[in-house]
């Protein structure tokens, strides 16, 4: 079981905060109870719901730790656990990397306190930089030749050496980027995109393409804490507060639903919730479901702020027929509306024991 809340200062429970990068501010005020007290929640609620197999509130819990403290070590370690055990290795890849990257960031923070008169910056030290700089350079430019030449694999080889070398290089971080992601490789790619956005000199022309991707590769938690602290710096450039709304919670009001209608033959459909959201085979004829669409957002005429949503409409009452793991099918019972298609939201109408 996971521990108690402790201060994420704490470097022997291994959750710390990056140089220079300030944890993001809470988007929930809650009363008399910090962000790092809400990250360790939300951690522990995403443990207990993995333990007992519900592994989309267990995903879920993990990301909202990560939104509110993005170098909370034991959620990424879980959350990579969780996508390989459901096949999403390039995501499993991504948060063990991150696991690996703050450990290695912890490891060298302790070597660093325990050598003596390290204030004091040597010769050897500024030679083996410049040392550095000059190879990070010349590997980058073998990457950026084999590109040219069609050769992706061997060019990524090179430009990941560079950045291994200069991890700072703007240049270098965002050609890697980009050809990560030109070759499908979305999750690796936003590792690389993230690094660069952390950076205190990153261009706005630079962030909002990182930001981009984020969202396309369905990883908005990686961008939250990234917007969060840019708030300020980026708050007159174009576009800026469009990408700020989608992280509003308070104009975007979340709409209850168990799941969602993927498609629909005949007199059925299939819903996207099954065994590892709590469905048991028991529910098979016995649970009853009601797919409805959202009612359309309620705007205050004054500010122009989201304040709520008109009733939902039904669109048909539903009977659970087969459950298998990840998704459910359901016999159409009765339909209202405009009746019911994919895209339709679902909520449990009633159990019947």
């Amino acid at each position: 079981m996971p521990g108690k809340c402790c201060k994420l200062a704490v470097i022997a429970l291994m959750l710390t905060a990056l140089p220079g990068q300030a944890a993001p501010e809470c988007s929930i005020p809650v009363a008399k109870k910090s962000c790092e007290d809400q990250a360790i929640s939300a951690y522990e609620r995403g443990y207990d719901s993995y333990r007992r197999g519900l592994f989309k509130s267990a995903e879920d819990s993990f990301i909202e730790a990560l939104k509110l403290e993005p170098n909370l070590i034991k959620a990424h370690y879980w959350l990579g656990k969780l996508y390989r055990e459901s096949g999403r290795l390039e995501s499993a890849i991504f948060h063990w990397e991150e696991v690996e990257r703050l450990n290695e960031l912890i490891k060298n923070r302790r070597i660093a306190l325990s050598i003596e008169d390290n204030e004091y910056p040597a010769m050897s030290q500024t030679l083996r930089a410049v040392s550095m700089k000059d190879e990070a350079k010349k590997l980058f430019e073998k990457g950026i030749y084999l590109l040219d030449k069609g050769h992706w694999d061997g060019a990524e080889v090179e430009l990941r050496k560079a950045v291994s070398l200069y991890p700072a290089n703007h240049k270098y971080l965002i050609t890697l980027a980009r050809v990560l992601w030109d070759k499908g490789e979305k999750a690796a790619s936003v590792k690389f995109y993230r690094d660069l956005l952390v950076l205190p000199d990153v261009s706005y022309e630079d962030f909002r393409e990182g930001v981009e991707r984020m969202f396309k590769a369905e990883m908005d938690y990686v961008a939250a804490p990234l917007i969060l602290e840019n708030k300020i710096k980026f708050a007159d450039y174009p576009g800026f507060s469009e990408i700020c709304k989608r992280f509003d919670r308070e104009n975007t009001p979340d709409i209850v639903a168990a799941g969602k209608v993927v498609s629909r033959m005949s007199s059925q459909v299939v819903i996207n919730i099954g065994q590892q959201d709590g469905i048991g085979l028991s529910d098979e004829y016995s649970l009853n479901l009601r797919s409805f669409v959202p009612g359309k957002p309620l705007i205050d005429p004054d500010t122009g702020k989201v304040i709520g949503r008109a009733h939902d409409q039904p669109t048909a009452d539903l009977m659970i027929t087969k459950v298998n793991r990840q998704s459910s099918w359901a016999l159409i019972r009765r339909e209202m509306g405009p009746g019911v298609k994919a895209g339709d939201l679902i909520e449990i109408k009633k159990t019947v024991r």
